[in-house]
């Protein structure tokens, strides 16, 4: 553990937290040892909540103080970092209003432990590999000797293959610890063939594969997406040369962008109308979701997807919603009344279906 984390990281690491969340932090080891706190009479103690998190990798809450144990109520979060438990951050409060903020204290955990690994090792090898994928899909210089240098060290050779950028973003409301969701994407890259892997602060990681080697990538990524489907988003992009994993990693993220409703894995291959859309102006999207959603609101637009969805069959967008089909029509109805396009006329429908695919790409580079 010390190989790892410094007592002063570890104070670092509470004393951010606490100026978060307001409550008190211990850091604790993986043998339990409380190591920093802001508390400082409970520095040096055993916690028997942290330990247990660290043992099992689960978040432990404590539901009540236990004075006989030295337990104070509160959650213990199990912290994950090159897929090995390295501590437990303990939130002292009620376990219902602490646990919102479990997933801030693991994001900021786990970047003040990047920090520290690039102040600590400086150059090594993952500092080098993070580096070089983002200077290659952000399109800065780097200098052919570098490149092969960090290839070779990554067990890759220069020779000129095509590459992929591969892109897992994490979902906004995701539904597992981010710690579990990093262990998983980790655990699926040591199995795969070797690549260039990095994590891009603060919600994608970032792989590099080579072409020759993309399809069985695609299966594993498959899987992982299937696994955590309420998790992570699943982009891959078109196969470039090395120099230009720019254009491959645009085309991951416009993938991600293009995702249908239920939807969490994107081939760039696989996308048509969205290549188009991609390239549509912030002011130019605006305008035509003003002209054409301009009066709908949350559930008219959910019934959309769904009727989409189900290829603007009524039955089965009435099955969907558990609706009677009348009242999907009146529904549809309603909605040709408030935009002023019909969507059980085709033409009408495709304006109204363009429309949600620009305002769903739009919201996914957050200009909405």
């Amino acid at each position: 553990m010390s190989d790892v984390i410094q007592a002063r990281l570890a104070t670092q690491i509470v004393d951010t937290l606490k100026t978060i969340c307001h409550h008190d932090i211990n850091f604790i080891d993986v043998n339990g040892r409380i190591s920093a706190s802001t508390d400082p009479a409970r520095i040096g103690g055993y916690h028997i909540g942290g330990h247990e998190a660290a043992a099992s990798g689960r978040i432990i809450a404590i539901e009540k103080d236990d004075p006989q144990k030295e337990l104070r109520h509160g959650i213990n979060m199990p912290i994950r970092f090159h897929g090995s438990t390295v501590a437990v951050i303990g939130i002292t409060g009620v376990p219902e209003e602490v646990e919102k903020y479990a997933d801030l204290a693991q994001r900021i955990t786990l970047l003040l432990l990047r920090e520290h690994e690039i102040d600590a090792r400086n150059y090594d090898t993952r500092t080098q590999t993070g580096y070089l994928v983002r200077a290659l899909i952000e399109r800065e210089t780097v200098t052919p000797a570098f490149i092969a240098e960090v290839l070779a060290k990554n067990g890759l050779s220069d020779k000129p293959d095509q590459w992929r950028t591969i892109v897992i973003q994490l979902q906004k409301a995701h539904e597992h610890p981010l710690s579990a969701i990093e262990a998983a994407v980790q655990d699926m890259v040591k199995q795969q063939c070797k690549c260039l892997y990095s994590y891009r602060f603060p919600e994608e990681y970032i792989l590099l594969v080579r072409e020759r080697e993309s399809a069985r990538w695609e299966s594993s990524l498959r899987k992982l997406a299937s696994d955590w489907s309420g998790d992570i988003n699943v982009g891959i992009g078109s196969a470039r040369r090395l120099s230009r994993q720019d254009l491959s990693f645009q085309g991951a993220k416009l993938a991600i962008q293009s995702l249908e409703v239920g939807e969490n894995f994107a081939l760039y291959e696989s996308m048509r109308l969205e290549l188009l859309l991609g390239s549509v102006s912030e002011t130019a999207a605006a305008a035509y979701l003003k002209k054409c959603l301009s009066g709908l609101d949350d559930a008219d637009r959910k019934l959309l997807n769904l009727y989409f969805a189900s290829e603007m069959s009524l039955k089965e967008t009435a099955q969907k919603c558990y609706l009677h089909v009348n009242t999907v029509q009146y529904q549809l109805k309603r909605i040709r009344e408030r935009c002023g396009l019909d969507p059980r006329r085709f033409r009408e429908a495709s304006l109204l279906y363009t429309a949600l695919r620009v305002e769903a790409m739009s919201i996914g580079r957050g200009e909405m």
